[in-house]
């Protein structure tokens, strides 16, 4: 028994098991996860290793290169990228793209370990290496506290509170807090006093250090207990700090507060500092628990936030920086919109072909299989989000196709005098098996894009898996709903004793004259199509061409760097300048900084500087996107007038995370002065391009470094070590740790300073006094030469091989394609020292990845797609006719992309390959019919005249339903330029079917005019 057969025998429970389908939909549509975004793996890690002292050079040679060695056995690992700047080691680990998800958390244990090994490698002072594999978590709701008037000490405390009442609310996996200043006792030493009074550095920094340090006295064991026996003692207070003895060097004892002033203050510089509207703030960065719903657990923040900012102090406030839980819902709002109008677009155009009652019975299967597609999403774990809602789209017409087919069949047989029972499941029996072929054809165009290892593979998978569900689910209820509804809906024709032939009419004559003369001058009309198809590829060189899509979202980020050397203190002024410039400019509403790094991957598509001194980050709210345009378009034309010191990079929200510039020319080999002079010559070739803007290298300039050296002899007669001259130094700059000063929860580092401390001028350098014992030296006395000299403060490598980037960006306007051919002939021609190797990376290296990794499922595809119609057709000449057809769908694709202004990019490429599985079901469909014309007795000239006549109308319906439901997602950032690739393309594409196809089954059959 058939589905068919079971459905219309047993019609309660039928319409009882369509109920459910119509409340679960609706059920699911409530419950279902909701994104903003389809989610992908960022795999990646960073591993980070302190080594102060060092230079950049030193560090990548002494520590990089030794944990590098040991990372590059790890079997997962794709490959390497270093920064490595004084005393800093950072090292990010990328894993093959073929790594799965579920294997992550291994693999970084292994990392762990493999790193853990290498520690015994590091030179004395390194270390220990930090790993940190959540370093792609998003945390997808980010606060700000802030107000005037309160001090960091303040806001650190109410941000303290925030996160522990955050931590409560349920689906919360995660809270960090950003730019918290750490508390600090300074003390700020008399070297003067300390000579007199003899005290010496070493014997008041040893003093210091025991006396605050936590000591274990043990237990006391009685007959009968167990008691634990606490020493105290340790600081408690600042007052007590103030008031601790040091001993002289005669033995009195004096306090401390009589040789140093001390005051709470905050270590310096700041590592990083975050400004909202200006003031200072702490950012407050929060996940969601796996697989909760973010929509959800973000108002419930919001909620919690609500009540307790009701007992904050009078201006205090908190600010929604970004809020991936509001924006999941407004972008599924927007996308739920879009997929009613193209329900209601579709319902319209079926009502226009073929009445309202037949209309309506069609339109129902559409509902049924989105409702149902809804319930196996939900089942299934897959997310409401961009992709997924498109994907409903992209399917609208496809979904429609089978019940137009079945519909269509049984109107046909009626109007030909045979009963509406008989009638139904004659067009049952009669496409089950091609509309099945087809379906699955169909879902299997897409199937490369689910295979790809690749990260827009895993953005764009609910694509194929919602396409594969509502495409099956679409052909089952073709195959039960829809006969169920033709059954008890549609009434019998009237007995008048004479069979209509239901083709007849102005508009099929002149399509029968038209297909007839293609046929009869088959080869005139394949000159036509291949001539057509020339130009088709001719015309592609006025396409513009990008990899993916900005998003329309109203707002901006803004990264800005300083020249390398930079004092923070520094970057926060020129960071606050351009706050103050943008929050004058019309349309902006809100702005929030960062200083010395990125905020937390509050989205996931973002990159991550720092920390660095000379690095600010902007993120500027507007109040829409056109207001965001103009802004962006305003800062290009007048940053280098306004902050010419400061590199600044204004950009759109993407939907991949974006490269530090979109054109990367890498150049790899041992010596860095060679790579700098070839990086130069590859900028030198960028700024004569027109193309090219934000030129620069990611090693940026040499800085200065004050080189002092020491003089043993010297120094011996003063009794000075180099240890003391590094003292010397360190006490000058930022200070040094000598303990820790416990509050409650906090731990505050003591750090001692000189009076001698913000020396701004250099030649102040000279005058430094150098403590030896209780003498105090002057520096010139234990030093042979100062001087002035420059080194690379940045020293990256990339597969353990030291590496240097020429980058930019296209203008505004420009595509990075074009900026690409213009440059890439000349770099490439670029003269390479032996021993030196060069690659391009960005984009363009994104791109080709992207592409390779989708054609490298496609064969598999397309052997699948071979062989479902082998068996469908049973011969080879009818699957070479829907083969030939497929290169023919680029005609319209082009010319609408053209016509629109709408670039080529990855997301077109995707509507491309759906449009082939469109185009092969239409073929499908009319080669079969011919075969059925065949099997009754006609020849091949009238089994194709006959099979495209009678398949002229559901071809058109299938195809403008699809059309038409596209139109929504036109002005989609994303999507816009698929939509316009499907809608063209398919156009094209339904008159490549009813004309083209029976050209080419003429040719392939070899049919003469006498046969006509």
């Amino acid at each position: 028994m058939s589905l068919t057969d079971f459905t219309l025998k047993n019609k309660p429970f039928s319409w009882f098991a369509l109920a459910l389908v119509l409340l679960g939909g609706m059920f699911a549509y409530l419950k279902i996860g909701k994104l903003e975004d389809a989610p992908f793996t960022i795999k990646q890690a960073v591993v980070l290793t302190t080594y102060p002292g060092a230079s950049a050079e030193e560090v990548s040679e002494q520590v990089t290169d030794k944990l590098e060695e040991a990372i590059q056995s790890l079997g997962e690992l794709d490959y390497v990228e270093t920064i490595n700047r004084p005393g800093v080691s950072r090292i990010d680990v990328y894993l093959k793209k073929t790594t799965k998800q579920a294997d992550l958390q291994q693999v970084w244990d292994k990392l762990r370990r493999k790193v853990g090994d290498a520690q015994t490698q590091l030179p004395s002072g390194a270390g220990p290496s930090i790993v940190n594999d959540d370093f792609a978590d998003v945390l997808g709701v980010f606060y700000g506290i802030y107000g005037d008037g309160f001090s960091y000490k303040e806001l650190n405390d109410y941000a303290d509170e925030l996160k522990k009442e955050i931590l409560k609310v349920p689906n919360v996996a995660k809270v960090n807090l950003f730019g918290k200043a750490q508390e600090s006792i300074d003390i700020q030493l008399s070297l003067t006093t300390m000579s007199e009074l003899g005290i010496s550095m070493d014997a008041l920094v040893t003093a210091l250090n025991q006396q605050n340090q936590l000591v274990n006295s043990g237990f006391l064991n009685t007959p009968t207990q167990r008691i634990r026996i606490q020493t105290t003692g340790d600081f408690d207070e600042l007052e007590a700090i103030k008031n601790f003895l040091i001993t002289a060097e005669d033995g009195s004892q004096i306090p401390l507060k009589d040789i140093a002033t001390l005051k709470q203050s905050y270590v310096e510089p700041f590592t990083s500092k975050m400004k909202i509207q200006g003031l200072p703030a702490i950012g407050i960065a929060i996940s969601t628990v796996d697989g909760a719903n973010v929509v959800d657990m973000a108002s419930a923040v919001a909620s919690r936030l609500q009540e307790l900012e009701e007992d904050m102090p009078s201006g205090l406030l908190l600010k929604n920086i970004y809020d991936q839980g509001a924006a999941s819902q407004e972008a599924n709002d927007g996308f739920v919109i879009n997929l009613v109008a193209s329900v209601g677009t579709v319902v319209l155009i079926l009502l226009f072909f073929i009445g309202l009652k037949n209309g309506i019975l069609v339109g129902s299967g559409l509902i049924f299989s989105i409702l149902g597609t809804l319930i196996v999403m939900w089942v299934t774990g897959l997310n409401m989000e961009r992709v997924s809602l498109a994907a409903l789209i992209i399917a609208m017409g496809m979904l429609v196709d089978n019940s137009i087919v079945v519909v269509e069949a049984t109107l046909m047989a009626m109007k030909r005098g045979i009963r509406k029972g008989e009638a139904i499941m004659m067009a049952v029996k009669g496409s089950a098996w091609p509309l099945l072929g087809a379906t699955i054809i169909a879902i299997l165009t897409f199937l490369p894009i689910r295979l790809s290892p690749d990260n827009t593979g895993e953005y764009l998978s609910s694509l194929f898996s919602v396409l594969a569900i509502s495409l099956t689910l679409s052909w089952i209820f073709a195959m039960t709903q829809t006969p169920l509804v033709c059954d008890d809906f549609i009434k019998d024709e009237e007995e008048n004793g004479e069979q209509d032939d239901p083709y007849q009419g102005k508009f099929y004559d002149i399509f029968r004259k038209v297909l007839n003369w293609c046929i009869a001058k088959k080869y005139i009309a394949l000159s036509i199509l291949i001539g057509l198809f020339i130009t088709t590829i001719f015309s592609f060189r006025f396409l513009s061409v990008i990899f993916m899509p900005d998003l329309d979202k109203p707002m901006i980020k803004v990264n800005a760097f300083l020249p390398e050397g930079a004092r923070f203190g520094y970057t926060e002024e020129q960071a606050d300048a351009m706050f103050n410039w943008l929050i004058t400019r019309e349309g902006v509403k809100e702005v929030t900084t960062t200083i010395g790094q990125t905020p937390p991957r509050y989205f996931l598509a973002s990159s991550s500087f720092g920390p660095q001194s000379n690095y600010f980050h902007l993120i500027v709210e507007c109040e829409d996107f056109e207001a965001t345009e103009k802004l962006l378009e305003m800062m290009e034309a007048e940053k280098e007038t306004l902050w010419p010191d400061v590199y600044v990079r204004p950009e759109y929200f993407s939907v991949m995370s974006p490269k530090e510039s979109k054109v990367q020319a890498r150049f790899m080999g041992p010596d860095p002065v060679v790579l700098d002079s070839l990086a130069n010559e590859a900028m030198e070739i960028m700024r004569v391009s027109p193309y090219a803007r934000h030129i620069h290298s990611d090693w940026n300039n040499m800085s200065a470094k004050w080189s002092v050296e020491y003089a043993p002899e010297k120094a011996a007669h003063a009794n000075v070590t180099r240890a003391h001259l590094a003292n010397a130094f360190q006490t000058m700059g930022d200070g040094i740790t000598v303990g820790v000063y416990r509050e409650k929860d906090k731990q505050m580092p003591i750090i001692i300073k000189t009076e001698e401390s913000g020396i701004s001028d250099m030649q102040q350098v000279n005058n430094l006094t150098v403590m030896a014992g209780t003498k105090s030296v002057p520096l010139e006395q234990v030093t042979k030469d100062l001087q002035l000299e420059f080194e690379y403060p940045v020293v990256k490598t990339y597969n353990r091989r030291k590496a240097i980037s020429a980058m930019c960006d296209p203008v505004l306007g420009v595509t990075t394609g074009m900026v690409q051919k213009d440059i890439t002939e000349k770099i490439e021609g670029m003269d390479l020292p032996d021993g030196y190797s060069f690659m391009w990376d960005a984009e363009k290296k994104s791109q080709q990845e992207a592409v390779e990794a989708i054609l490298t499922y496609f064969p598999l595809a397309i052997l699948l797609i071979i062989g479902i119609l082998i068996a469908l057709f049973g011969d080879y000449k009818q699957p070479l006719i829907v083969i030939v057809m497929l290169p023919m769908s680029l005609i319209g694709l082009v010319f609408g992309l053209i016509l629109l202004n709408k670039p080529f990019d990855f997301m077109s490429f995707i509507g491309w390959i759906g449009l082939l599985g469109m185009i092969i079901k239409n073929v499908i469909v009319l080669l079969d019919e011919a075969n059925v014309q065949r099997a009754e007795g006609q020849n091949h000239y009238n089994a194709i005249m006959q099979a495209t006549v009678s398949r002229m109308r559901p071809v058109l319906m299938a195809a403008i339903t699809t059309m038409f439901g596209m139109v929504p997602l036109i002005p989609d950032s994303v999507f816009g330029s698929m939509s316009v690739s499907i809608i063209f393309g398919l156009g094209f594409a339904t008159f490549l079917t009813l004309l083209a196809v029976p050209v080419f089954y003429a040719i392939f059959y070899n049919v003469k005019e006498d046969s006509m």
